[in-house]
């Protein structure tokens, strides 16, 4: 059923030998199924994961293996790597897609040469390129399963963190607040390589191991990447910034793997940089691959996106700045995700965090006691918003029963247009915010509320 090429390597006893053997035989003479599909799919390896779940979860797997079920939200490849959890006489081993080739995921290396074949592997490949499985290729009910992974990956939301306020000099550690917010289940950060809050997270002693976005500035190689040597400018453009930051934050891989670019225009890179992107993500240093610019436009998306897949390389999300008071991105939403890509929103407060209804003209230090931050010159204009926010969060609060603040409707509002908000939590507001936003969402008509006070300061 399998053809494990690459197991047992040179040096290796018969002992070795006879466990690749047991491992590849199947229960009974027959292959076992891939995964039982029932309301809620669950696979149940020492434990069970569940594909309601919106986070990728490592497994503990038989015989030593780790290995990521589910790399990518953001298209619909991720369904093909969901399947490649593939029951082995007792032993499961998470397969990860690399071009025409499989690779088993290990602590610290990566084994090549598992070629899996049968129904579910022609039934991806079938659902990465958008076409239809043949009749007969695994049935309805893995088609079912695939079609379910797909539209999971697409309609997923989740609130994470961002360190991008960290490098204004005010930090000299990481804030109480962040380990707060990690112990209650937003473990999902953006950080920048390089940045300070690297070195204030090396530093740091965590509660939890949070899952990084790792935004990278390709290196510039002064016109010599074209005849420098092929590695060594993979190192030196993105591999060499991504390993030093890994190994300051204390881990082996990151989450997410981000080409970030601070220029505003057009979104390109050099050829070698998908190169990098690629290695490292062959070489598990990463589990998807994602990008941030200030402007980006759906037909750079899918430029980048083919640049991509031609090295075996799926684009899976996309990072923005939005919120109520910068409202230019809200288009763009819809057609990254008709692309397949998951959108995450920074700025979500907006500038100053005047988004976020906490500072308004009738309490302009947020009910701090400290000196105002704003005068009323400056939160005068943004009254109809701010009596907006305050109107859907007593509503909120009435319906959904609980403590909801205005802070938290603007975070939702993110939600609401199909994006993924990652906030700021250097103070415990922002904090209790981001763990706040969960178990509810605005109504079609609060949304609408706001909209419309949105557009009401746009009059003025």
């Amino acid at each position: 059923w399998l053809k494990p090429r690459g197991l047992v390597g040179r040096g290796q006893g018969s002992a070795a030998k006879a466990r690749a053997t047991a491992m590849r035989q199947p229960v009974g003479g027959s292959a076992p199924p891939v995964m039982a599909m029932r309301t809620q799919a669950r696979a149940v390896v020492s434990g069970a994961w569940s594909l309601g779940s919106p986070r990728p979860r490592r497994l503990r797997l038989c015989h030593g293996f780790s290995g990521p079920l589910a790399e990518s939200w953001g298209t619909a490849s991720c369904a093909l790597r969901a399947l490649g959890s593939l029951c082995m006489g007792g032993a499961v081993v998470a397969c990860r897609l690399h071009g025409n080739r499989r690779s088993v995921r290990c602590p610290g290396r990566t084994l090549p040469g598992y070629r899996p074949q049968g129904r579910s592997c022609s039934m991806g490949r079938a659902a990465a390129k958008g076409e239809s499985p043949a009749e007969g290729d695994g049935g309805d009910e893995l088609s079912s399963m695939i079609d379910q992974l797909i539209q999971k990956s697409r309609s997923t939301t989740e609130v994470g963190i961002t360190t991008e306020e960290w490098d204004d000099g005010l930090h000299d550690e990481v804030p109480e607040s962040f380990n707060a917010a990690l112990e209650a289940g937003t473990d999902f950060v953006d950080v920048l390589a390089g940045s300070s809050a690297v070195e204030l997270l090396a530093k740091a002693e965590l509660s939890l191991q949070p899952r990084y976005a790792l935004r990278i500035s390709p290196r510039g190689t002064l016109g010599l990447g074209l005849i420098l040597n092929k590695s060594l400018v993979h190192k030196w453009s993105v591999l060499d910034p991504m390993e030093q930051s890994m190994k300051k934050l204390g881990i082996s891989d990151v989450d997410t793997l981000v080409l970030h670019s601070s220029r505003v225009g057009r979104l390109s890179f050099p050829f070698w940089v998908y190169d990098a992107v690629a290695e490292a993500y062959k070489r598990g240093l990463c589990t998807r691959v994602g990008v941030s610019h200030p402007s980006p436009s759906a037909k750079a998306l899918k430029r980048m996106a083919k640049e991509l897949q031609d090295r075996g390389v799926a684009l899976s999300c996309v990072f923005i700045r939005m919120s109520l008071l910068e409202r230019t991105a809200v288009p763009f939403i819809q057609e990254c995700k008709d692309l397949g890509l998951q959108v995450f929103a920074t700025g979500v407060l907006g500038q100053d965090e005047l988004a976020s209804g906490r500072y308004t003209a009738t309490n302009p230090t947020g009910g701090e006691i400290s000196v105002p931050r704003f005068t009323l010159q400056q939160l005068m204009p943004l009254r109809p918003l701010h009596d907006a926010l305050a109107s859907v969060a007593a509503r909120a609060r009435t319906r959904c029963e609980k403590s909801i603040d205005t802070t938290m409707v603007a975070m939702q509002w993110i939600c609401a247009k199909g994006a993924n908000p990652l906030c700021d939590v250097s103070t415990k507001v922002n904090s209790e915010a981001v763990t706040g936003c969960k178990d509810w969402k605005l109504t079609a008509d609060e949304t609408e509320l706001l909209d419309k006070a949105v557009l009401e300061l746009g009059k003025r």
